[in-house]
């Protein structure tokens, strides 16, 4: 999850999920700023953006809206998202103290149809035609036992999978989510991960990626 206050640009690393395993030609960049250069970030084939950033009437928008995918959270939530107030409690099952933000209960099927309903159906009525969903894993934080990380990641892939069931012309892209990509490949687009060599941690500050978590993510790329 980021959060991001200043223009901020970075590229990540990519994996198109027909030919998972295996980079291909095409790239994918990430800008989370309020002032965007349309031809800057054009030349990318996927451009990630926060929704609440972005003037969906400009002329640049409706150039590149084919390739634009609109940012949404959906394993966690901070109160600072207008959509908080609606949370309700029974949703609530962690703290992200990292991000300083709540995690969000991806089994409850009220839960899922909040997301459709006051998140993505907005943001496509705005003009938004393709997304990228983010904090997938945020359920590993409340977790306790391998039988609840099984539900959580059982009903992860069913709102996945349900979504393109909903908006079949919709692409979507996910932010890791290794634990369900076996039972969601047909849904999405593509796979992007980040903090492989460095990463952001809290405050906006750089960080080394350790030996140990690389090689995770190597495991999960083979």
């Amino acid at each position: 999850m980021y959060h991001v206050n200043k223009n901020f640009l970075f590229l990540l690393l990519f994996i198109s999920s027909v030919l998972f395993g295996a980079l291909n030609d095409k790239s994918a960049i990430v800008y989370y700023g309020k002032k965007i250069s349309y031809p800057m970030v054009g030349i990318h084939d996927y451009i990630i953006v926060q929704p609440n950033h972005i003037e969906t009437s400009s002329h640049g928008f409706s150039i590149y809206k084919d390739k634009i995918y609109a940012y949404v959270s959906i394993g966690e939530m901070a109160k600072t998202v207008k959509e908080y107030s609606q949370i309700k409690e029974e949703w609530k099952i962690a703290k992200n103290d990292n991000w300083n933000s709540t995690v969000l209960d991806i089994s409850n099927p009220k839960y899922h149809q909040f997301l459709f309903d006051k998140v993505i159906e907005p943001l496509l009525a705005s003009g938004y035609k393709h997304f990228f969903f983010d904090t997938l894993d945020s359920y590993q934080i409340a977790a306790s036992t391998q039988q609840e990380r099984v539900i959580y990641e059982i009903e992860l892939a069913n709102f996945i999978n349900k979504f393109h069931e909903k908006y079949p012309n919709a692409k979507l892209i996910i932010n890791r989510g290794f634990e369900v990509i076996d039972k969601v490949h047909d849904s999405i687009e593509a796979v992007l991960f980040e903090s492989y060599y460095s990463g952001i941690g809290p405050n906006n500050t750089y960080k080394n990626i350790s030996s140990a978590d690389r090689k995770w993510l190597d495991i999960h790329l083979n």
